[in-house]
């Protein structure tokens, strides 16, 4: 995975990066939930997605749609990722649906998690991360008295 949420995997006949930035997370917002509007199914959220690939159950067109915009987002002209899909997604009998659940779920965990450490990266190497506050001393005396035998 890249620091810009992108990641580059073999799918279909080679690498390719895949990347999923605001632009493609809204068309495939758009998609994923206008399709079901329309059959009358409730809308899903980004994470309801994700989870519905980890667990192989997601709709074969949200797949497509995230293999897709991945490929577009990640630099690849619209009709090339068009002829990909066409030959390495489409053909079902050569390519069963299943196969691209754990590609589609790399590109939008990838896309979720951004750049590694947000955008100070180099910096947050350099600092450490502490998730406590430090206690002041105490300045009672009683703090520190012994109890009575």
């Amino acid at each position: 995975m890249s620091v810009d949420g992108g990641v580059t995997i073999f799918w279909g006949d080679d690498e390719h990066r895949f990347r999923l930035a605001i632009g493609q997370f809204r068309e495939l917002q758009e998609c994923v939930n206008l399709r079901r509007i329309k059959l009358g199914a409730g809308i899903v959220g980004p994470m309801s997605l994700l989870n519905a690939l980890r667990t192989s159950d997601a709709w074969p067109d949200d797949v497509r749609d995230i293999l897709r915009l991945g490929l577009v987002g990640g630099g690849m002209e619209p009709k090339d990722a068009h002829r990909l899909l066409r030959t390495y997604f489409d053909d079902v009998d050569r390519y069963p649906p299943l196969t691209h659940m754990r590609p589609a779920f790399l590109i939008l965990t990838a896309g979720f998690t951004g750049p590694i450490g947000g955008a100070d990266d180099e910096d947050s190497k350099k600092k450490p991360v502490t998730t406590e506050t430090p206690t002041p001393p105490s300045t009672s005396d009683a703090s520190t008295a012994r109890a009575p035998p």
